[in-house]
């Protein structure tokens, strides 16, 4: 009898595969939710990463993992390169799968305003601009409403910073609808509203004494009076008067289907208040005239001091006889 041996020749592992990856792009300065599909992922632990040449890794935060399944988080700065990014799912024992180019970072589109902000139902060509940031990459740009149809724009040039195109809004309902965009990724972005009203229009026949005076018609310059504004939508406007030297002139004006509203103003001319101020004249401080009277004060006499008794010299006492003498003679003499 011959015995066969057979030996039990262990079965090499499966490798992982990544199978799938959703969604496949995320945006700058948001932390994004990656669900990996794929084949013999390690229970026990995986480490996920996206790697880009020249670039610092990314590393995500597992929160679920199963051998077929992995959910992950991505947080990305606002600084990381844009562009397409590999993903790599490390097992325990080190082996790697690698999924090339399976992340795409993108920057974060962003409406900022769109211009005209209304128009009317049944306008056919509607043209319009939208501004905004990350718009380069958008595949449909539409206005949207709860329980009604989107309406797709046609698209005619598509930037990073501004899309333009046209609206045919014939039979859509008046109201107010969302302004949406769409990249090729699928990714929306709704941050505006447009005004669809109505197109009933009626006007307004505007005068004024004196006439001359700017027409606005909801703050919009539309001549001078007398005119008529035409085409209006149906419903209260604001109609103002300005004039030079005029008080400014005010009134909710109703425009009704198919009708002419006349509004005639007189306006009231300001009256100019004059201030007279007082001249200021210089005050002449009176002159202080100093007058001398005569004192009637007595005075008394001023008591005499003590006398002082010069005796005669006797040269002067001969000298007086001489003098005497010679004229007693000269006085005989003539007669």
């Amino acid at each position: 009898m011959i015995l066969s041996l057979i030996v039990a020749v262990p079965a090499a592992a499966e490798s992982s595969a990544i199978t799938s990856v959703s969604p496949s792009v995320a945006y700058t300065g948001t932390t994004t939710t990656v669900t990996i599909g794929g084949t013999n992922f390690n229970t026990s632990s995986v480490n996920v990463k996206l790697m880009m040449d020249g670039e610092s890794n990314i590393t995500a935060t597992v929160s679920s993992l199963t051998s077929t399944s992995i959910v992950c988080k991505f947080t990305l700065s606002s600084s990381k390169t844009k562009g397409a990014w590999d993903l790599v799912v490390v097992n325990e024992d080190g082996s790697e799968v690698v999924d090339s180019g399976a992340l795409t970072i993108r920057l974060p589109m962003k409406l900022t305003a769109i211009s005209p902000e209304t128009a009317k139902t049944n306008e056919e060509d509607v043209e319009f601009e939208v501004t905004g940031s990350g718009l380069a990459d958008i595949t449909d740009l539409y206005l949207s409403r709860k329980s009604y149809g989107n309406l797709s724009a046609t698209l005619d040039d598509i930037e990073s910073a501004s899309v333009t195109g046209t609206f045919d809004l014939t039979d859509m309902t008046e109201a107010t609808y969302s302004v949406c965009v769409m990249d090729e990724f699928g990714t929306r972005r709704c941050d505006l509203s447009f005004e669809i009203a109505t197109d009933d229009v009626g006007e307004i026949d505007i005068s004024s004494s004196p006439s001359g005076a700017s027409i606005y018609v909801d703050s919009e310059y539309m001549g001078t009076t007398p005119d008529i504004v035409e085409d209006l939508t149906t419903g209260y406007h604001k109609v103002s008067l300005v004039k030079a030297g005029y008080t400014d002139w005010a009134k909710m004006v109703k425009v009704t289907e198919g009708d002419t509203t006349s509004v005639d103003a007189d306006l009231e001319a300001i009256t100019l208040v004059t201030t007279v101020r007082p001249t200021t004249e210089a005050t002449t401080m009176p002159t202080t005239i100093a007058t001398t009277r005569a004192s009637t004060i007595a005075i008394p006499t001023a008591w005499p001091t003590a006398t002082t008794t010069t005796q005669a010299s006797p040269v002067g006492t001969a000298g007086i006889l001489c003098a005497a003498g010679l004229a007693v003679a000269l006085v005989a003499a003539r007669k």
